[in-house]
């Protein structure tokens, strides 16, 4: 696990990273241009320059146009990545679009996708604190290519965060800021349409922002909901230090929003659960090796209904120690992990981390790889004593 410490402005910030992770985003890119996930599903057989290239121009038009928009400070941020990693902007612009397109059904790279969240709200938890922890899925080849990232902003208005992404993002997929709101982003697989858009801002670049500019879950909810340029589809799960927590089913046009029931516990995977209509229609498959003839809801269902059975078993005495073992569940079909698991073992992609966020202490536990098998290791918010409060972080 490789922790940066990045401060500074967004475009120094991003530069910063850029710079750390130059080698290794190369490391990646060799790698997944050479997969056997891209070349059984690559579009044509078409030079990779040509892939870049191409990247290039649909970054620049469908991406950075609406995030110069809408959200200056991560376009900010994405150029000086982009000049760290010694890449041309475009490229780099076009890296962030590829998000889009693993959420993405049928024409897409038919890449393994999942992600399973649990939340326990203070009621729920021993010592009265809320918890928040996911498991993030992924083809196997972005293992090794993960980070973990702790940015103090120069900017006064904008917060302290602990994020969890890949080298070459500007955004993240998890994270946790200096007010205590925790924000976990799913995905949804969807066809190309009204709900799924390739323009627009990818939501890894919201979720970013809203850990820098909101300190509390009504506040995160309401950005999302009224963003007007959201281009791929998902879930967000919020919670914040008061144990104000919900799940927001999103896509492209439209949002919903999920409570926890009384237990004051929730889980989420890959379906929509109040927004059901937003689901692929039954009879939609994988053709994903190892995969084949899986529908695409299997694995969400499997895992949303063993996490959210044992989130709840655990309602009321939830500690961090039950979390780790709801993350390392292997329960169902295969008691070695399978892709159906909540800890999942696949031939394409498997849990590369999972992470617990305790807001009370500031801190994530973090395991890189399966949690069956990993270690644990507890990262703080802040590498030593915490800073003076910011002035975002007053209001």
């Amino acid at each position: 696990m490789q922790i940066l410490e990045l401060t500074g402005t967004a475009y120094e910030r991003g530069a910063m990273q850029g710079m750390e992770m130059r080698e290794k985003t190369r490391d990646m890119l060799d790698a997944f241009f050479t997969s056997e996930m891209w070349l059984d599903n690559r579009p044509a057989p078409i030079p990779v320059s040509v892939v870049k290239a191409a990247l290039g121009v649909i970054g620049n038009r469908v991406t950075r146009r609406a995030v110069m928009r809408h959200m200056p400070a991560q376009a900010e941020r994405t150029d000086g990545l982009a000049d760290g990693l010694g890449m041309g902007r475009g490229y780099v612009w076009g890296l962030q679009f590829m998000e889009i397109v693993f959420c993405e059904a049928g024409k897409s790279l038919k890449a393994p996708g999942g992600c399973t969240q649990v939340h326990a709200q203070p009621r729920a938890t021993v010592a009265g604190t809320p918890l928040m922890a996911r498991n993030y899925d992924f083809p196997n080849l972005l293992r090794d290519f993960q980070i973990v990232r702790r940015m103090q902003p120069a900017e006064p208005d904008r917060l302290a965060t602990l994020t969890v992404t890949q080298c070459p993002s500007a955004g993240c997929h998890m994270g946790m800021n200096e007010a205590g709101l925790v924000v976990g982003a799913n995905n949804a697989r969807l066809w190309k349409g009204p709900d799924l858009s390739y323009t627009g801002a990818p939501y890894m670049m919201i979720l970013n922002e809203i850990l820098e500019t909101c300190s509390a879950t009504a506040q995160a909810m309401e950005y999302l909901q009224q963003f007007p340029a959201r281009a791929n589809a998902g879930f967000f799960g919020f919670m914040d230090e008061s144990g104000d927590n919900a799940i927001v089913e999103f896509t492209a046009c439209r949002t919903m929003v999920r409570r926890p029931g009384p237990e004051g516990v929730m889980a989420q995977t890959n379906h929509y659960i109040n927004m059901t209509d937003a689901n692929l229609p039954e009879g939609t498959y994988w053709t994903v090796k190892g995969m084949e003839g899986l529908e695409y809801a299997t694995s969400s269902h499997k895992r949303y209904d063993a996490a959210d059975r044992l989130i709840k078993q655990a309602a009321g005495k939830v500690t961090i120690d039950t979390i780790k073992t709801i993350l390392s569940d292997h329960s169902g079909d295969d008691p070695k992990g399978s892709d159906y698991t909540v800890c999942c073992h696949g031939h394409s992609g498997s849990t590369l981390s999972g992470m617990i966020f305790d807001i009370a202490s500031r801190t994530m536990w973090f395991a890189e790889g399966n949690p069956c098998q990993a270690q644990w290791t507890p990262v703080p918010l802040f590498a030593k004593s915490k800073p003076a409060a910011s002035a975002a972080a007053a209001h």
